[in-house]
């Protein structure tokens, strides 16, 4: 086949094989990685020696099997002319971004290879290269994702930035009895893996495929695991696991700690055990959809906390699961059956169900909407590669001859990608942005036909006039005009703004796919502050957050659009990555939704925005699995101003206007984790909606007074309102909150619903609107 003469040439739901040296080229490392077009850090003052993009090759690794080529794996990542480790915190989290690239091969290492922050380890999707521990392995871990190079020694919350795609670890070489994990992986927000393969020994007693023992990640993605004893070993607070699937393993997902997990699409094949709450273990709540037990033990075994006094942790949900075997499908920690076998489940809660009590198995039935589904299942993507598309395919946006682009942090990049983008869709082209800082001064336009593929999430970033008035909000990156139809897909980006902004929608999406998947966007982010390539790092200290208005909103998904978002972070920050002093910043919005063709949100954070973190307004067809939520710090008792304050609502938006509060109730004007008004057919699993702190000012910074710890902060952690029409609502959970969830009706309370994190709330069921 010509493979230039086929426009796409990838199939997003194949897992890649290996094709040894037959493989085809892959386009990304034929990219010009060493010439003015290749990727720059522009933020390292007079430093134009910093290599962003390394392919391990060039670093002395061999891949045969049989050298040693850690310490070249080791040095490609930490390659840095002014460190020998790129130690994030003494030269900067942001500032020095890596690509690093591994070419097919089995690449044989003696001890650990350890990640660093704003790094992404690529291997070549058309011939995955194996990473293959040696039979005399030094130590416990074979590749650790967490970046220990962290004064105090800093735990996985602040570990963002970090992904692994398109790689096969493998330890079948080490004795099945040892001690041993493929992956450790306590890292939070923005970090991903997709394309993973791991690969242990049958009937191991030692062997964890993954590790993630702390950390406040979002999602796990597209990973195969073969063997081991336990294939996944969750202690984060929160997570998404999507399309994995569990082969000959002991166990395959232990959750050890954390408070909430959704397990969508997984699929456990012969193994001795599904999914297990061990009796030291944890859980609020647990979710597990779409997915199939083949010839396996139950899917999930937890304790019964039905009959515990205060927090009743260990809720779950089950929903759409096909069974094959004789297996019971739930058991407790005491081998009793909680529910027997069958071959299929719809829904079977146990835990609270609102309105009503907490139930010990109950069977109901979740009416989808078939808009959101495919073959059954709520539809899903895998990341896509371009794994088929040849170099002429590609075009990198600094090197199209008459449209200078600079991507250097200051020149206003927007007219001349504008062209390209227009130009690359019409010819069918794939948009490579290398890594840098894309300053634009008016509206990013992203029309039908475009795909957009970053380098260690390459930055577009909006500044001027433009998006400078808050009563005409105007959209940094607008993906399609209301009304278009087409293919618009983007990943590793981060979209930003340079400087105080109250008129930006940082990004705004209108137009809808010809099919599911169409338009998307994986591993893309949308931050305001903290970091270095930002004025509002350094220019928001103040108490007084009305100086300090720094975007209209973070994400906006229109009334015309239909969008699939996978693993995606809306942070404004809360403290700053690159010693920007203290961040008082009063972003808008988060996510708002007004979509009605069709929305799936696999994995999403929203936090500290000031009127919320979710608004779902007036949205039709939507699933979101994981749906994570902080607070804004400033807010509450002590704060200067009261939500919507220092905003005012705009009821062209659907902003809440707080109207139910008093005027000087600080605790019930707290933006919201979610605003849920007039919607239909909306299906959500697992909310992790935390407040953690309420007043934190630059002269509050610390202070005891500010924290949430063993006391409510705020009133209402969530809204509906507006007679929602099927409302299915899966694991509730909320920390130092009141009022769960005020719906005018029975405005479910944590005082009813005690569990997970303290004092925190759990609903497993919430459906009073499920048949409105």
């Amino acid at each position: 086949m010509d493979r230039g003469s086929q426009q796409p040439l990838f199939n997003p739901s194949a897992e890649p094989e290996s094709q040894g040296s037959t493989a085809a080229p892959y386009w990304l490392d034929q990219q010009d990685h060493t010439g003015p077009a290749r990727g720059y850090a522009p933020f390292l003052g007079s430093d134009h020696t910093y290599p962003v993009y390394r392919n391990v090759k060039k670093y002395g690794a061999v891949g045969d099997g049989r050298k040693d080529d850690i310490e070249a794996l080791q040095k490609a990542i930490n390659d840095d002319p002014n460190s020998e480790t790129r130690n994030r915190y003494q030269n900067g989290v942001t500032t020095r971004p890596a690509l690093v690239f591994i070419p097919g091969g089995t690449y044989i290492i003696k001890k650990t290879l350890d990640m660093r922050l704003n790094t992404i380890l690529v291997g070549d999707p058309n011939d995955r290269p194996v990473i293959k521990a040696s039979s005399d392995f030094q130590g416990e871990v074979l590749i650790q994702g967490h970046d220990y190079a962290t004064p105090n020694g800093a735990g996985g919350t602040t570990n963002f930035l970090t992904a692994i795609k398109n790689i096969v670890i493998d330890t079948t070489r080490i004795n099945k009895d040892k001690k041993l994990t493929a992956l450790g992986w306590g890292v939070a927000q923005a970090c991903h893996l997709t394309n993973i393969k791991i690969m242990m020994p049958d009937y191991s007693t030692g062997h964890i495929g993954i590790d993630i023992n702390q950390g406040s990640t979002v999602a796990v993605t597209d990973i195969s695991i073969e063997g081991g004893f336990v294939g996944i070993s969750n202690g984060n607070q929160q997570v998404l696991f999507k399309d994995i699937s569990f082969n000959r393993c002991a166990t395959a997902l232990r959750q050890s700690g954390g408070w909430t997990a959704v397990i969508q699409g997984a699929t456990i094949e012969s193994c001795s055990k599904g999914v297990e709450i061990p009796p030291e273990g944890s859980a609020a709540s647990l979710i597990i959809l779409d997915s199939k037990l083949i010839n396996s033990g139950s899917i999930i075994k937890f304790r019964d906390s039905s009959n515990d006094g205060g927090n009743r942790n260990h809720q779950i949900v089950l929903e759409n699961i096909d069974i094959t075997g004789n297996n019971p499908v739930a058991i407790g920690t005491d081998e009793s059956v909680k529910l027997a076998n069958r071959k299929h489940v719809d829904t079977w809660i146990w835990g609270n169900i609102n309105p009503g009590v907490y139930q010990t198995g109950k069977t109901l039935i979740t009416r989808r909407s078939p808009i959101l589904l495919s073959k059954g299942k709520y539809f899903t993507m895998r990341q896509p590669t371009y794994q088929g598309y040849t170099k002429d395919q590609v075009v990198n946006v600094k090197a199209v001859h008459g449209h200078e682009v600079k991507g250097d942090g200051k020149s206003d990049d927007a007219a001349s990608l504008n062209a390209i983008l227009a130009k690359n869709a019409a010819d069918g082209k794939l948009s490579y942005f290398p890594y840098g800082v894309y300053i634009v001064k008016s509206t990013l336009y992203v029309p039908p036909g475009t795909r957009i593929v970053g380098e260690a999430w390459s930055v577009i970033s909006g500044i001027g006039s433009a998006f400078g008035d808050k009563n005409k909000p105007s959209p940094v990156i607008m993906v399609g005009k209301p009304g278009e139809t087409g293919v618009a897909q983007i990943q590793d980006m981060r979209f930003t703004v340079a400087d105080i902004a109250p008129g930006a929608i940082i990004l705004q999406v209108n137009m809808a796919g010809f099919k599911p998947g169409d338009v998307g966007f994986w591993n893309t982010h949308v931050t305001v502050g903290g970091m270095a390539d930002s004025n509002v790092n350094v220019a928001c200290s103040s108490p007084n957050t009305a100086s300090c208005l720094a975007a209209f909103a973070l994400v906006h998904l229109t009334s015309t659009s239909s969008t699939y978002i996978e693993n995606m972070w809306g942070w404004t920050a809360d403290h700053s990555l690159e010693r920007g002093g203290f961040q008082n910043i009063a972003t808008g919005r988060g996510l708002l939704v007004e979509a009605t063709k069709g929305t799936w949100l696999t994995g999403t954070s929203f936090e500290h925005n000031t009127l919320y973190e979710y608004n779902l307004h007036n949205a039709q067809n939507v699933y979101a699995g994981l749906q994570h939520s902080e607070n804004a710090y400033w807010q509450g008792e002590g704060s200067q101003h009261n939500a919507p304050s220092p905003w005012t609502a705009n009821p062209k938006y659907g902003d809440p206007d707080y109207s139910w509060c008093a005027k000087d109730d600080q605790a019930c004007r707290m933006g919201l984790a979610q605003n849920i008004v007039g919607v239909s057919n909306l299906y959500l699993y697992g909310a992790a909606f935390w407040t953690f702190f309420h007043g934190e000012t630059q002269a509050r910074y610390g202070s005891p007074e500010t924290w949430c710890v063993d006391k409510v902060c705020i009133t209402n952690q969530a809204r509906v309102m507006g007679n929602p029409k099927n409302l299915y609502w899966y694991g509730i959970n909320t920390k130092s909150a009141d009022v769960m969830v005020l719906d005018g009706k029975d405005n479910p309370k944590r005082y009813n619903h005690p569990g997970g994190w303290n004092p925190g709330g759990v609903i497993a069921a919430y459906l009073p609107f499920q048949n409105a």
